[in-house]
C-alpha cells in the first residue's frame, strides 16, 4: 500500500470496529493506570517505555474520533497530554545537547521523520499523538504548554533553518517514501501542531516567558538556503496564528520591550541576497501582525 495514502487518506471505517475501539480504550486506560500507579518505583526509562507503548494505542482509538470526545472517553487525557509533551521535550533536548546547530537539527529531524513502518518510528508516533492532542481544546493545550512544548518546538523550527539539502533519492522499496517526501510530511505535521497550539493564549505567553517568541520574528526575516524556505514560511504561519488568537497584553509588552518589530525591519534592510518577492512576503507578514495587534494595543504600531 502506498504510504502517503495510508497516512493521509485512510478511510474512516478502516481503522477499527466499535468493539476493537472499546477494547483499545480499555487497554489505553490500563496502561496509563500502570504508569501512574505502579506498585514499585519505575525508572525514567521504564516510564518512557510504558508511554511509548501507549502511543499507537491512542492513535488507533482517537485517530478518527471527533476531538471533543477525547476527554469524554479518556478521563486522564490532560495528564496523558502532559506526559507525552514532556517526553517530546526530553527527546528533543537529548538530541540538541552539546551539538552544533546543524548537527542538532539533523539529529532531531532523523528522530521525528516517519520510518518505513509507521508505528516503529517513535518520534513520528510522538508527533502524530501531539497533533491529535493539540486538537482537543484549550485545557489540553494548557497542560501541554506547562511542559514547555511550544518553546521547544519553536527552537526546533529555528534550528531547521540549518538543515542540509535533502537529495531526491527514491525510497528503497515500493512502499517507502523518498527522503524529500518524508521531510515535506514532517514539515506539514510539525507546523500543524504549532498552529493548533498557538490558537490559544497560553503558548504565546510561554514563548514570551522563555524568551523564544523573538525567534519567530527573527525567523520570518532571516535568510535561509532555498531548500529550507518552507521552514521560514512555516514560522510566518505560526506568527500569524499568534497575532490572530494568542496575543495578550503581556505578549504585546514582551514584543515591544524586545524590539521585535525593529529587529524585523533591520533584518530586511540588511539582507542583500533576497528576491524582491521574498521582501514583499516578509513585509506583508509583518504588516498583518501589526494590524492584528492593534486590536489589543497601539504600541507595536507606534514601534513601526
Amino acid at each position: 500500500m502506498n504510504m502517503v495514502k495510508r497516512i493521509m487518506g485512510r478511510p474512516r471505517q478502516e481503522e477499527c470496529s466499535p468493539q476493537d475501539n472499546a477494547l483499545g480504550l480499555m487497554h489505553l486506560r490500563r496502561l496509563f493506570m500502570e504508569l501512574c500507579h505502579s506498585p514499585r518505583h519505575m525508572t525514567q526509562k521504564e516510564q518512557e517505555e510504558k508511554l511509548y507503548m501507549m502511543l499507537p494505542v491512542f492513535n488507533r482509538v482517537f485517530g478518527n474520533a471527533p476531538p471533543g470526545t477525547m476527554t469524554e472517553k479518556f478521563s486522564d487525557l490532560l495528564q496523558f497530554a502532559a506526559q507525552v509533551s514532556r517526553l517530546m521535550v526530553t527527546e528533543i533536548r537529548r538530541r540538541a545537547s552539546n551539538k552544533s546547530t546543524e548537527a542538532a537539527s539533523r539529529a532531531i529531524v532523523q528522530f521525528l521523520e516517519i520510518n518505513q513502518i509507521e508505528e516503529s518510528g517513535r518520534g513520528w508516533m510522538l508527533l502524530t499523538t501531539l497533533n491529535l492532542l493539540a486538537s482537543s481544546g484549550q485545557k489540553t493545550v494548557d497542560y501541554m504548554t506547562t511542559m514547555s512544548l511550544p518553546s521547544t518546538l519553536v527552537k526546533c523550527l529555528y534550528l531547521f533553518f540549518d538543515l542540509p539539502h535533502v537529495p531526491d533519492v527514491p525510497g528503497g522499496a515500493q512502499s517507502d517514501l523518498p527522503l524529500s517526501e518524508r521531510r515535506a510530511l514532517l514539515q506539514k505535521v510539525f507546523v500543524q501542531i504549532l498552529v493548533k497550539l498557538c490558537k490559544y493564549v497560553s503558548p504565546a505567553e510561554e514563548l514570551a516567558q522563555k524568551d523564544d517568541l523573538q525567534l519567530l520574528f527573527s525567523a520570518i526575516t532571516s535568510w535561509c538556503p532555498p531548500h529550507n524556505i518552507l521552514w521560514r514560511k512555516s514560522s510566518g504561519e505560526v506568527l500569524m496564528t499568534i497575532s490572530r488568537h494568542g496575543l495578550s497584553l503581556n505578549v504585546v509588552k514582551y514584543i515591544h520591550e524586545k524590539e521585535c518589530v525593529a529587529t524585523c525591519i533591520q533584518n530586511m534592510q540588511q539582507l542583500e541576497d533576497l528576491l524582491p518577492l521574498e521582501i514583499v512576503e516578509m513585509f506583508a507578514g509583518l504588516s498583518c501582525f501589526l494590524k492584528d495587534s492593534s486590536d489589543i494595543s497601539q504600541v507595536l504600531l507606534d514601534d513601526f
